[in-house]
């Protein structure tokens, strides 16, 4: 079995001393830009690997961030966790994912199993209180949210609001009267997304009708069907809470016969990779799911180098994709 690489070779074989090898890697001490490169360059080609406990007890960091999201079949997310692995790795840290799957309790463990190895959370979609949240946050060990804004904690989120206002709006100027909106579960992006779609109905002079799915996904897009053939009047138009419970829906609707967007136009918020190739294809409020996991990133590491006590809060915005399931009415 080969010898595990020592700092001290790493060392020779970038041409500095031991010292500085671990002054980069542990990121006490910033050093010139060819120095850092030609550290990093050497920890490659030897495939050194730090004593984690060690670096922990020696520096009280690991230079790993915990990142905890709802569901990992969710391309919103995965998508999310692919823009924050390469934030983490530009800043020389290592990423520690967690599958919370839509359970609170599991995510409160995997929460309280990740702060005891990493430096800082990012909690994407977190199911938790906003109590819970607070109480987590810290400059020490701090946490940044993605999807919920929470007063005291940092966060990184879509204006939602704008979003469903502009996408309701959208299904009113094809001449949608009836148009439901199918509700997540019952947490900031689903109120936000909610508000919007009640001040557009209204602007519009038109009656609003929310149900609740199931789940927020296949299955739960699937079940809804039988949700709005109860409803009376049957709506023109459904806007969902995300792209997988639209797909679910526009699977089932098939399967009644009911023409999609003949007889019913359906929209919703995400960016699932296969909405512009379904047939009919998916108009959506295209969430930029990646970018806020390279933000989310980019914010905590930020504050993990320089703590401060105010919490900021970044704010993006959705762009309208409009598709062949709400084609303008003739």
């Amino acid at each position: 079995m080969r010898k595990p690489v020592r700092i001290f070779e790493v060392a020779r074989e970038a041409g500095v001393s031991p010292s500085t090898v671990s002054k980069v890697l542990n990121g006490t001490q910033r050093m010139a830009a060819a120095t850092e490169a030609r550290v990093w360059k050497a920890v490659s080609k030897l495939g050194y690997h730090a004593n984690l406990h060690a670096q922990i007890l020696s520096t009280g960091r690991s230079r790993a961030l915990g990142v905890v999201i709802l569901d990992i079949l969710n391309p919103h997310f995965t998508a999310l966790v692919k823009g924050a692995g390469q934030v983490a790795a530009e800043r020389s840290y290592t990423v520690l994912l967690a599958d919370a799957e839509e359970n609170p309790r599991r995510e409160q463990e995997l929460i309280q199993s990740l702060k005891a190895r990493t430096d800082g959370l990012i909690l994407a979609g977190s199911r938790l209180s906003d109590e819970e949240i607070v109480a987590l946050h810290s400059p020490e060990q701090p946490i940044v949210t993605v999807g919920r804004r929470i007063a005291g904690v940092p966060s990184v989120t879509v204006d939602e609001y704008t979003a469903s206002l502009q996408l309701t709006s959208h299904l009113i100027a094809q001449g949608c009267k009836h148009i439901t909106y199918l509700a997540g579960p019952p947490f900031w992006v689903n109120q936000e997304r909610e508000r919007g779609y009640r001040d557009a109905l209204q602007q519009a002079g038109l009656a609003p009708q929310v149900l609740s799915l199931t789940t927020p996904d296949l299955l739960g897009g699937e079940q809804a069907s039988a949700l709005l053939w109860a409803a009376r009047p049957f709506p023109d138009a459904v806007v969902c809470y995300n792209d997988l419970a639209a797909i679910g829906l526009m699977a089932s609707l098939k399967t009644l016969g009911v023409k999609v967007p003949q007889e019913v136009a359906v929209a919703a918020f995400g960016n699932h990779p296969l909405a512009a190739h379904l047939s009919p294809s998916l108009t959506h409020m295209e969430i930029p799911s990646r970018k806020l996991g390279e933000l989310a990133t980019g914010l905590l590491v930020e504050l993990l180098e320089c703590p401060r006590e105010e919490a900021i809060q970044v704010i993006q915005y959705a762009v309208l994709r409009p598709r062949e399931s709400s084609i303008i009415r003739v």
